[in-house]
């Protein structure tokens, strides 16, 4: 969870303790220090991971982390401008990082990923990095991973919407966004982002392959490739959510209106497919279009929206909960309410704290889930509550405690946190609104951070970006690479299904109560990774003592 600068001081080389569950991923990172020549010609390599009974895990997954700038300070961000890593690229990639100012000691950062496949016995793995310079030295450095006798979940139990548009990949992959649909190699480079999300237990809001033929009426060979495209992504990929693809204007010009008896046809189908597969708790739908309403108008329309699919399920038996991100108390009481319209709630983290932490919570998010519906939660920019920084003296710096900021000039630790903040109040998903963006066709993601420059002058760096995009004539592929901060966020999503497990076993209070250590609510909890990682180990310990579950 470190961000190792380029000329920060060098530590002492050690390997670090490292434990993991089957199914799980479990990282650390290695640092080279030297000349930057030297560093950039050198290579790194392990092979397979053996215990001494002889089972093995396949070699770990290695990759050199590249600097991006940041040339000022997010809002209220603890964090100094410079370059910081993020892009974790191929060692076969070229070294794109700017050039450096110094001719003496750097750091080039590695992320070694190392996963523990279902099934693999319990006990301690060895294996050996290695890094070969280009004059032939290496340096070698042994670490081991004990690998815990349970396993987590192959569906992760935290639900997730990560939103990413198949035309947005297209315009950044050099293809026509604008073209009616997706085609040839970009369909490749597509299913290559849904792989990247879901391998880091995280689900896309909707699968290219799972949409309809809308060039002419849907026909049954649609249907026929919407199952073909689902039976896919939710069990070959194993994604944890999927979301039915309908939008305000596209399968239907008028879903609501005068194509509503066929959108709604439609809609039953898609469910009936979902239900023959056995997946109708990841089914859902989100509609960009009704994202954060604000106004009267904007409430209405949601409710037109529930309407439709209060009827789908009164006609054709076919439930599709509808996912707002609002909360569950209106700004304006005059704008009415959607109680009985929403069936996933998704508030700010900031309305959260409001809602459930403030000085006088309004406690609504309690009664959303004493009705049966869900609560999710998603975070954007810097949105902290007025009352929780003037409780603080109004501080100038966010370094902890605060509703969590995903900026990449935060402590890591506002990725990590949900995976044990949620469980305390029952919220069971997150959103997230972007992937692969930034405002300007030329800006240059690879070196300059600022993917959302804001109109009141501020740069919230590395907002809606979790995946960079590789180019051919730049890198040698096209395809996505993972941050950093998709790592932590995988993290946490494992740190969610540590608490599930013992939640399932009758121990979720005991579970919580080892995270209050550091995590108490989205407005109490301590920037620490070592407490963090303590409270990991003791989760693991009480779940190998139990039994095997039946």
């Amino acid at each position: 969870m470190a961000k190792v600068m380029r000329d920060s001081p060098p530590g002492e080389p050690a390997a670090p303790p490292l434990s993991a569950a089957a199914n799980e991923w479990e990282a650390f990172q290695l640092v080279l220090s030297g000349h930057v020549e030297d560093i950039h010609h050198t290579v790194i390599t392990c092979g397979s991971l053996r215990s001494d009974a002889g089972h093995i895990i396949p070699a770990p997954v290695i990759l050199r982390e590249h600097y991006v700038e940041i040339t000022a300070p997010s809002e209220l961000s603890p964090e100094k401008p410079g370059w910081y890593p993020d892009a974790l690229v191929p060692q076969t990639f070229a070294v794109d990082d700017p050039p450096l100012l110094t001719n003496g000691r750097v750091n080039q950062p590695y992320w070694i990923d190392v996963y523990v496949p279902p099934g693999t016995p319990a006990g301690d793995y060895g294996a050996e990095l290695v890094a070969s310079t280009e004059d032939g030295a290496t340096l070698r450095m042994p670490f081991v991973i004990h690998v815990w006798g349970f396993e987590l979940p192959r569906i992760p139990a935290l639900r997730s919407s990560i939103c990413i548009t198949w035309r947005r990949v297209a315009e950044v992959h050099g293809y026509d966004g604008g073209a009616p649909r997706a085609e040839g190699k970009l369909l490749r480079i597509l299913d290559d982002y849904y792989d990247m999300l879901v391998e880091h237990r995280l689900s896309p809001h909707e699968v290219w392959a799972a949409y309809p033929n809308a060039d002419d009426p849907i026909t049954e060979q649609s249907y026929a490739d919407i199952e073909r495209g689902l039976r896919h992504h939710l069990f070959q990929r194993g994604a944890g959510t999927v979301g039915l693809p309908l939008w305000e204007t596209w399968p239907f010009s008028d879903p609501l209106g005068k194509d509503r008896a066929a959108a709604l046809d439609y809609c039953a189908r898609y469910h009936g497919i979902v239900k023959k597969l056995g997946a109708l708790d990841r089914l859902y739908k989100i509609f960009g279009e009704l994202d954060e309403p604000n106004n009267a108008k904007a409430y209405q329309h949601v409710r037109d929206w529930g309407a439709f699919f209060a009827e789908l399920e009164q006609k054709h038996g076919a439930r599709v909960p509808l996912l707002i991100t609002e909360k569950p108390t209106p700004e304006d009481p005059a704008w009415g309410s959607l109680h009985g319209t929403a069936d996933i709630w998704v508030p700010h983290v900031s309305n959260v704290w409001e809602d459930l932490e403030s000085s006088q919570p309004t406690l609504e998010i309690p009664r959303r889930l004493a009705a049966g519906d869900e609560v999710w939660t998603y975070t954007a920019l810097v949105q902290t509550p007025q009352e929780w920084l003037a409780a603080r003296g109004m501080p100038e710096q966010l370094i902890g405690s605060q509703p969590p900021v995903w900026l990449m000039d935060y402590p890591t630790m506002n990725h990590r946190i949900l995976g044990w903040i949620m469980p305390i109040h029952g919220i069971t998903g997150f959103t997230y609104w972007d992937t692969s963006y930034w405002k300007k066709p030329e800006h240059d993601i690879w070196k300059n951070a600022g993917s959302y420059p804001h109109e009141n002058g501020l740069t919230y760096w590395g907002d809606g970006l979790l995946i960079y995009p590789a180019r051919q004539q730049r890198h040698g592929k096209e395809g996505p690479c993972a941050s950093l901060r998709l790592k932590w966020l995988r993290e946490s999503v494992d740190d969610y299904d540590y608490i599930w497990l013992l939640s399932q076993r009758g121990f979720k209070s005991t579970a919580l109560e080892v995270g209050k250590t550091f995590a108490r609510g989205f407005g109490d909890w301590e920037p620490s990774p070592t407490k963090l990682y303590e409270a990991r180990q003791k989760l693991a310990e009480i779940l190998e003592r139990l039994p095997p579950a039946r």
